[in-house]
């Protein structure tokens, strides 16, 4: 069989990926179907590398394969990972990290009546000085 390899978080084990397509019987749509194998891993194989692998004795209670030979890379994975990478090296460079003063700040509430026009600070006490205004003025008609 031939898969890729998803996963060697174990020692000397390797999760490969194989895949095949079907046809559902009624509606003749063809579609994917993955089942992952757990492999014995001699050779120490990377993630993303194609592998053929054979049926062998029981190695442990869900480890029966065996990997025979690496085919070569899966080049569209590699190439997702590299992407990803330059994405965040290009983003860290857009956007510096914030300085220590700012990130003091963080657990602190913030103030959002600093630095703002007169006019809308603080609204309640003006809610309220206006209602005094409006109270004045029918007492004294």
């Amino acid at each position: 069989m031939i898969g890729r390899v998803v996963s060697t978080s174990s020692i000397k084990t390797a999760a490969v990926l194989v895949e095949r397509t079907a046809i559902h019987p009624l509606y003749k749509k063809t579609f994917v179907r993955t089942k992952t194998y757990l492999v014995d891993d001699p050779i120490g194989v990377k993630i993303g590398d194609i592998v053929s692998f054979i049926n062998c004795k029981p190695v442990s209670k869900r480890k029966a394969w065996r990997v025979v030979k690496v085919l070569g890379k899966d080049i569209a994975e590699i190439a997702g990972i590299e992407l990803k990478e330059a994405a965040e090296e290009i983003i860290s460079e857009v956007m510096p990290e914030e300085s220590s003063a700012n990130s003091e700040n963080l657990g602190k509430p913030v103030n959002q009546n600093s630095g703002g026009s007169d006019k809308f600070e603080n609204t309640d006490t003006l809610r309220r000085s206006e209602k005094k205004k409006a109270s004045k003025k029918k007492e004294t008609k």
